[in-house]
This record gives structure tokens, C-alpha cells and sequence, in this order.
């Protein structure tokens, strides 16, 4: 049995018969620091080093990304912090006079930057306090404490550490840490060079739903490598992939990528070429191109709605300074001929020039907006529909007319923002794009009966102009133009 509110898609090239969210970044990979679990909703790059670290030579990656996804005008990154399997925490164990351990004090987080964090014990009478250092600040002191116990009361709600009792139950109550002088803890370790791909899938899913109808990406990672298992998440989560290939990728090895990923699954994400270059305080750095994707989904998401590509003149880069190799028209259409989505330069202008998917089916889903839209509104759905899960089914349709105006209350806006396409003759609209059926043709009493409502709408996406044919004649000087 199944409880609560369920939302399919599928597709239909023909005529509609009545019958059958957006702009945040996901990424995973390796950070300086971090809590490991469920993802982090950050909206600056302040923020972001606050919790996850600054740019090292492991985790340049991530934070490039970051950072470009800001400053090319995306709002909202959800970070999944990745570590192998064997990341520990560094630690530092706190001895009473008998040489007893009488505490352990844990890092919060694993990895190397718990040497970072020092622990100083200072003793009076029978009491003792203790002071929690990051480098030189002082970041808690806890006095006035009487047992080992009382100090793990203390740091229960500390984001910086933990503690653990770690006297036995016979021993003499009262046993007190004796004074230290301040001590760094020893070094954790992320356990980084172990991190696979199958590593990032699962801090991708440790997330849950927090990044659902967004974009997810694993800078660092090419998609020869990664791809089959962010267009896995993708599709389970109704998110986009985005993809690329190494900074040294050539354009027919980026296009072998795209080969391989062209299969069933493979309208939830695309490829990017060539990478970025980057301001980098007097120099510069080279990036891979996810942030910058991302960023232009996202504004073309606010301007316009999640039905808008993020291609062409609007996806112009506003701080990223070029790309390491020129794109131009000619080799744009090569790389579109094969699925893969150029980082066009024409003259000044830099901008992203495709939106392909790797559908396998390209007839429908050639587009990567065809794949954000149903992701949109399936969530958008499900949100307007949970407000009538166990609502009474009464006989008179009065719940069903509710669902219906619900669904329509979703749909509607799009269809006039132009996220649909409207068929028109004579000047009169036929119909809007779309559809909703909620009532006794598709909720009959026997399916009522089964404790269900049945929904059915439809849509038909608005295409795009990937092209503009502009045909000029040239007439003679007698002849009517």
C-alpha cells in the first residue's frame, strides 16, 4: 500500500488527450573540513569557508566551483563533503593523577585540520577547567567542573568537538584531569586518496531530498569517470548532472564521453567543454566548467522560469575571464553533433551555446530543459497536492474540483509565462499547453474506493530556437523588394 502523494512523467509525442523546483547547485567531492552527512545549504563563499575550508591542493575543486557559482549569479550550493572509508578524527586523551585516562576529546569532523584545535586543563581544588582553543582564539571554556562526566555535559552541544566518559564504572567518582598545559589534538585524516565514485553517489544521497529539482555536479571528477553515477542520482532525485571532461580533454574525447552516456537515463544530465580560466588575485587558475553551468541555469531560472535554457547571449560570463581553448561556431557545431554542449567564444563574448541532453532519445528529450521542466513539476505537484493526502473523498466531487484547481494553480502560470506551447487557430487559443483531468472519467468509484485520487495532466513544452535561419536576397535595382 502506498501512502501519501506519488507523481510519474512520461512522454507523448502525439496530440493531448484528456487521460495520463529549480536554480540550486548540488556538489560533492573533497573539502578542507566539513561535517559529512547530510548536505550543507550555504549562499556565500564567507559562508562556505566558515564551514568547509579554504582552497588546498586536494579540495581546489570543490571551492573553485563554489566560488564561480557565485560569482557568475547562482544564490544556493548544497555542499556534500566526501571522505574514504577509514577518515578518522584527531583526538587528544585527558589523564587524572593516577595516569588513568579520564576523557577523550574527538574533533567533530575528520581530517587533518584537528591539529588546529588544542585543549588546556587548569585545576582548583576539586574542581577543574577547561579551555578550547582553533590556533590562537579561544573558542569555549567550560569551568567549574567536578568530573569527567560533567565535561562531557559541557561539550555536548559544541560544533567543534566532542567527548567521551572514559572511566569505567568502578572507578572512584570525582577523578579529575590533571593540569596541562595547552595540547593540540593529533592529526584525523579524510582517508581522501580512497574516495571513489560510488563514495560521491553516497554522500550525494546522504542529502536526501534537500537538493531535489537542482542541478548536481562533482567537479574534479570527469565524466569518463563519474557520469554514470550522477545521472543515476539525477534521475532518482529529479535533479540535471552536469558533466565535463579533464582540462587536457580534447574535443573528440569529450565527445566519446558523451557516446558512452547517450543510453536510457541519459536526459538528466549534460556535458560541458572546454574549461574555464579564472581571476586568481595578480594570476589566474583553470577550472572546470560546472560552476559556471550551474550559475547560468540558475539565473535564467529566475529571470525566466525553469522551462528557459541557460544558453546563448544571456549565458555570457560576467566574471570568468575565457576558456582554455577557444570554441568557436564552427567547432560548437561539431561538439553539438555530438552531444556535447560548447563554451562559446565569439570575439569578447564568452557564453555557454548548447543545453543537449544525452537523451537516448533525442525525438523528445533532446533538451536539457525538457528534463528540468517535468522535474519542476513533479515537485511543484506534489507540494500543491500533500494539503488534501487524507482529506475525506466525498461523493458529491467537491475534493476532486479542489485537486483539479490545485493542479491548474501550478500549471496555469507556466502555460502564461510561455513555458508551454499553445496551439492557436484563427487567432483563438485551442488549448494552453496543457491539461489536468480530475474527475469521474479517471476517478471512478472502484479506483475511489481503493483510498486514492487519480491526477492526469499533461503538458507540451515549449521548443527552442537553437537556430535562427535568416535567408537575404539580393534583387534588382528595378525589381520589388
Amino acid at each position: 500500500m502506498t501512502i501519501g502523494v506519488e507523481v510519474t512523467t512520461s512522454l507523448r509525442s502525439g496530440p493531448t488527450n484528456n487521460g495520463a523546483l529549480s536554480g540550486r547547485l548540488h556538489v560533492a567531492g573533497l573539502t578542507e573540513r566539513g561535517p559529512v552527512g547530510p548536505g550543507v545549504l550555504v549562499t556565500s563563499l564567507s559562508q562556505y569557508e566558515a564551514v568547509f575550508g579554504g582552497r588546498t591542493a586536494y579540495s581546489s575543486s570543490l571551492y573553485d566551483t563554489a566560488r564561480t557559482f557565485w560569482e557568475e549569479g547562482g544564490a544556493e550550493l548544497i555542499v556534500s563533503r566526501t571522505v574514504g572509508p577509514t577518515a578518522g578524527n584527531g583526538q587528544i586523551i585527558l589523564k587524572d593523577t593516577l595516569d588513568v585516562d579520564t576523557v577523550k576529546i574527538e574533533a567533530s569532523q575528520p581530517g587533518a585540520f584537528s591539529t588546529e584545535l588544542s585543549v588546556q586543563v587548569d585545576t582548583t581544588g576539586s574542581t577543574y577547567k577547561v579551555t578550547l582553543y582553533r590556533g590562537l582564539d579561544v573558542i569555549g571554556t567550560y569551568a567549574g567542573l567536578d568530573s569527567p562526566a560533567a565535561l562531557v555535559d559541557a561539550l555536548r552541544n559544541n560544533t567543534s568537538v566532542r567527548a567521551t566518559d572514559l572511566l569505567s564504572d568502578t572507578a572512584a567518582p570525582g577523578n579529575l584531569p590533571v593540569t596541562t598545559v595547552k595540547s593540540p589534538l593529533s592529526a584525523g585524516t579524510d582517508d581522501r586518496a580512497s574516495v571513489t565514485a560510488a563514495s560521491i553517489g553516497a554522500a550525494l544521497d546522504a542529502a536526501g531530498e534537500l537538493g531535489a529539482g537542482g542541478a548536481v555536479a562533482a567537479p574534479g571528477f570527469p565524466a569518463d569517470v563519474i557520469g554514470a553515477t550522477l545521472l543515476a542520482h539525477a534521475k532518482a532525485k529529479g535533479k540535471i548532472a552536469l558533466l565535463a571532461g579533464e582540462v587536457d580533454t580534447s574535443s573528440a574525447q569529450v565527445i566519446e564521453m558523451a557516446t558512452a552516456l547517450n543510453t536510457s537515463g541519459g536526459e538528466y544530465g549534460g556535458i560541458f567543454h572546454p574549461h574555464l580560466i579564472i581571476p586568481d588575485g595578480s594570476g589566474t587558475r583553470t577550472i572546470s566548467p560546472e560552476g559556471y553551468v550551474a550559475a547560468v541555469r540558475a539565473r535564467a531560472h529566475l529571470e525566466t522560469g525553469f522551462w528557459q535554457a541557460p544558453a546563448g547571449d544571456r549565458a555570457r560570463t560576467r566574471w570568468a575571464l575565457g576558456t582554455v581553448t577557444t570554441v568557436d561556431v564552427a567547432a560548437n557545431n561539431i561538439l553539438a553533433d555530438g552531444l556535447v554542449n560548447g563554451i562559446v567564444t565569439t570575439g569578447t563574448r564568452v557564453r555557454l551555446y548548447n543545453w543537449a541532453s544525452l537523451a537516448a532519445d533525442q525525438e523528445n528529450l533532446a533538451l536539457l530543459s525538457s528534463r528540468d521542466v517535468l522535474n519542476s513539476l513533479s515537485i511543484r505537484l506534489a507540494d500543491a497536492m500533500e494539503p488534501f493526502v487524507f482529506a475525506a473523498i466525498d461523493g458529491k466531487g467537491w475534493l476532486l474540483s479542489k485537486v483539479e484547481s490545485a493542479a491548474v494553480g501550478v500549471l496555469d502560470p507556466v502555460a502564461r509565462a510561455g513555458g508551454f506551447f499553445a496551439l492557436e487557430a484563427d487567432g483563438e487559443e485551442i488549448d494552453p499547453g496543457y491539461s489536468v483531468v480530475v474527475n469521474s472519467t479517471n476517478n471512478t468509484v472502484d479506483s475511489l474506493a481503493k483510498n486514492q485520487v487519480l491526477v492526469s495532466a499533461a503538458v507540451r513544452l515549449a521548443p527552442m530556437a537553437a537556430l535562427i535561419n535568416v535567408d537575404i536576397v539580393k534583387v534588382a535595382v528595378t525589381a520589388t523588394v
